[in-house]
């Protein structure tokens, strides 16, 4: 193989070691947890502490509507009993008591919407529970197939790199170091001919330059300053 053969394969050794590499970026940053189940575990959070608050609140109330039937009762209990002569007292007492039973009616009520609440949100959790079940079962089918295909793409790089490694030994040090020259400046240091083309800047060749091309020497283009070769 000449050297611009070589450096040719060499070169296409390194786009698909670029190649590979850029997709095994892409499969690292997919391994971790995607925007749809970020988005469904923070949905089942917000439901858990809604549900929670709700809950809390209902005991909130359960205790103040305790307190409020056992001041009642006690009330009740003076009012029934006879110990309370006193006409206004009586009247007093008689108002406390109707506040207290409202105060009690209204808790209730209160009481009542919150757990017509707490049954609305019950179910939405349930729901959304089974949603995100279903979505981490999916990504995990996914998050495993994605760390077989980021070893496979691992295996290859490195195979891929010592096979360069391989390649750049068996070329002259200096047409490597030309190569690596061309490349930092250019990005592609060797252009294939394609229809009397050169296909790194799409600018027809001199008969000259194929030539020299088809004779084995080291040409560059006239007009990209691109090593050609003519596969």
């Amino acid at each position: 193989m000449s050297n611009v053969g070589g450096l040719y394969q060499l070169q296409e050794t390194e786009i698909e070691i670029e190649s590979l590499t850029k997709t095994l970026k892409t499969c690292l940053k997919k391994l971790g947890e995607n925007e749809k189940l970020v988005e469904a575990r923070s949905k089942l959070i917000s439901i858990h502490n809604r549900l929670e608050e709700l809950k809390k609140q209902q005991q909130e109330i359960g205790w103040a509507i305790n307190d409020i039937s056992a001041k009642l009762k006690k009330s009740n209990d003076d009012l029934y009993s006879g110990r309370i002569n006193n006409p206004k007292e009586l009247v007093n007492l008689q108002q406390d008591v109707k506040t207290m039973e409202d105060k009690c009616k209204q808790l209730e009520d209160e009481e009542l919407e919150v757990m017509a609440q707490i049954d609305t949100v019950t179910s939405e959790q349930s729901e959304q529970s089974i949603c995100y079940k279903a979505i981490e079962s999916e990504w995990r089918s996914e998050h495993a197939a994605l760390i077989d295909e980021a070893k496979q793409l691992k295996t290859s790089i490195s195979q891929l790199k010592e096979k360069r490694k391989a390649m750049a030994a068996a070329i002259d040090p200096k047409m490597l170091e030309y190569y690596n020259q061309l490349k930092a400046n250019k990005g592609l240091a060797v252009a294939v001919i394609v229809q009397g083309m050169c296909h790194g800047c799409r600018i027809s060749l001199s008969s000259a330059e194929l030539q020299r091309v088809r004779a084995g020497q080291v040409v560059e283009c006239s007009s990209c300053r691109r090593i050609l070769y003519l596969a």
